[in-house]
């Protein structure tokens, strides 16, 4: 169910069936990364490969919510958050995969600086957080859910229209010049 949830949630923040998000396909992601969990709950026996394939399942669901979040926002910053992290996909290793984020770790907190007022994308945030933050394998499934239920109730279209409609204040693009 979980690797069906990973594949609904990218689909879901890139408002696309098929989204370019790994190679081999989203469930298969995380197909692969329940195999290598089922043999560490039989062994006890944390591997490179076990935490590998968590920090590429990780990947996946913190891509979802910078691609919603971007799909909010349409910002500089969260454009470039969303490309170090499917950069990070490359990556052969865990190590790997941390190096090329602590790159560029300040693009994240940018992410913060552009928020505003708007819950939604407070609460992509929150969720995005909660992902770096997880540590196993059940709170991921948990975000994946969360995610879910954050995103179909998020009214995108409206979102791009009302962007698009609304004309910038003057004297407050003065103020912050």
């Amino acid at each position: 169910m979980s690797a069906k949830n990973l594949q609904l949630l990218l689909e879901t923040a890139y408002n696309s069936e098929n989204p370019q998000v790994f190679e081999e396909g989203a469930a298969n992601v995380y197909k692969k990364f329940e195999e290598v969990y089922r043999t560490f709950v039989k062994t006890n026996k944390a591997t490179d490969e076990l935490n590998f394939r968590f920090e590429r399942v990780r990947l996946g669901v913190a891509i979802a919510f910078i691609k919603a979040y971007t799909r909010l926002a349409d910002n500089e910053t969260s454009i470039e958050a969303l490309h170090v992290l499917q950069d990070a996909l490359k990556a052969k290793s865990s190590q790997e995969i941390d190096k090329i984020v602590q790159k560029k770790i300040a693009v994240f907190d940018n992410l913060y600086h552009e928020i505003f007022v708007n819950e939604e994308r407070e609460q992509i945030l929150g969720l995005f957080e909660a992902t770096l933050d997880a540590h196993s394998k059940e709170e991921l499934d948990e975000l994946m859910i969360e995610g879910l239920e954050l995103l179909t109730a998020i009214d995108f279209e409206h979102h791009a229209q009302q962007d698009d409609d609304e004309p910038l204040d003057e004297d407050f693009l003065k103020s912050i010049q």
